[in-house]
């Protein structure tokens, strides 16, 4: 515990926070192996006894627990890949393993102070939800949830969730919004025009499915840095362009056609041929509906 609250001393003042608040939940990223000093910092903590606070999910981790033989994954990397997650479970946390935590029975609710890493999760339970999370990296993540606490500052505050680019959809056939490519389309596109800026979105005349929206926030999110965004009418924190900006007037305005869209889209597309190499579903996961689909 001691060890964690020193690292967030030390990160907190880099958000520009002179205090902590608590939180009611975390999700960890950093249970995917990438090497040696995230085993090591996890185990270390394990080792001393951590544990964590609040109800804390798990990010997928980085092998199949049954197959990871038959997919040919090393026998050394397999085994660092699984203590690593072990590490977690042994700090309390729950085994979810999925990257779309909000998607499981215990998603937090509007305005509910979470600690979230994972880009996509980040992005879907500011937005869609209303909840209020930064973007966590990994290993400050679980600091968070061994504590309880966040850096006071930035979406955990309600003046810094409002509105600051409107991005307008102008002239967007009505049965595009009902197509599966149109939602990741968007995000990718909206991610690239606004990067970390929270963005109105205005025009979008349909009722998204929580897939889609899952599909937009995804996107945003890894075209851009983006950890909130408001879709008027839709999201909680828009019920009106004025209330998502607080009646202030945006930075700028940014205008979206079907010829941007279709740019986008092209250059989302780089295959040459018809044929086929790989197909790849649930990233993030696939709910229960889009299985049932497929």
């Amino acid at each position: 515990t001691r060890l964690a609250m020193r690292i967030l001393a030390r990160m907190a003042p880099l958000y520009g926070a002179l205090s902590l608040l608590p939180v009611t939940r975390a999700h960890i990223d950093g249970c995917i192996y990438e090497g040696d000093a995230g085993l090591e910092f996890a185990e270390r903590l394990a080792s001393l006894g951590g544990r964590v606070r609040v109800p804390t999910t798990l990010n997928v981790v980085s092998l199949d627990h049954r197959q990871w033989r038959q997919l040919g994954q090393p026998a050394e990397y397999a085994d660092k890949a699984r203590r690593l997650g072990q590490a977690y479970l042994d700090m309390g946390a729950a085994p979810t393993f999925t990257c779309a935590p909000y998607q499981i029975a215990a998603a937090p609710v509007l305005g509910e102070q979470i600690a979230w890493s994972e880009s996509n999760a980040v992005a879907f339970a500011n937005s869609i939800i209303g909840a209020r999370t930064n973007r966590y990296g990994d290993y400050l993540d679980i600091s968070c949830a061994l504590i309880g606490r966040v850096p006071a500052a930035g979406l955990h505050l309600t003046e810094n969730r409002l509105g600051q680019v409107l991005v307008r959809l102008r002239d967007i056939p009505t049965a595009l919004p009902e197509r599966d490519d149109f939602f990741p389309v968007l995000g990718y596109l909206l991610g690239s025009l606004v990067d970390d800026e929270i963005a109105v979105v205005e025009g979008l005349d349909t009722h998204p499915t929580e897939d889609q929206l899952k599909s937009l926030a995804a996107a945003a999110a890894t075209s851009g840095s983006v950890a909130l965004f408001h879709l008027v009418g839709i999201t909680p924190e828009a019920p009106t362009t004025g209330e998502a900006f607080g009646g202030r007037s945006p930075r700028r305005v940014v205008e979206i056609g079907l010829d941007r869209l279709r740019q986008a889209r092209r250059e989302l597309t780089t295959a040459t041929e018809d044929e086929l190499d790989l197909v790849a579903f649930g990233s993030p996961h696939c709910s229960l509906a889009e299985c049932r689909r497929l």
